[in-house]
């Protein structure tokens, strides 16, 4: 076995190629860290018209309260969003739609009821 370094074509050593060195720092120091910029957080009131919307769908006979309350909160955390940039504006479109939905679902109820009760049927 040869412990001779590998050669080119001409004859000649090869060099190994190294990367470049990096900025070296002072014994002790390490290279500064980006700065930690925190996410603005979810709008709690948009989480609120979200889960109040749902449950106005879900929940038998609560969207008459529910489903005013969804939209009332929808629209307030969209407001909030715009103004100070927080998250959460797709919950809280979420909120208004179920909180229509129920609205609209439950008042075609009560219009039916008032119907047949009147109709005597």
């Amino acid at each position: 076995m040869s412990t001779e370094q590998p050669q080119d074509p001409q004859n000649r050593p090869i060099q190994q190629q190294y990367p470049p060195p990096q900025q070296q720092y002072p014994q002790g120091q390490f290279a500064p860290q980006p700065q930690y910029q925190p996410q603005p957080d979810t709008s709690g009131k948009a989480v609120a018209s979200m889960v109040i919307g749902i449950a106005s769908l879900v929940i038998p006979f609560i969207g008459i309260v529910t489903g005013p309350l969804a939209i009332i909160f929808a629209a307030r955390a969209r407001r909030e969003i715009q103004h100070t940039g927080q998250k959460g504006d797709g919950m809280a479109i979420a909120g208004l739609v179920t909180g229509i939905v129920g609205c609209i679902g439950y008042a075609i109820f009560v219009v039916l009821l008032i119907i047949g009760v009147a109709t005597g049927a």
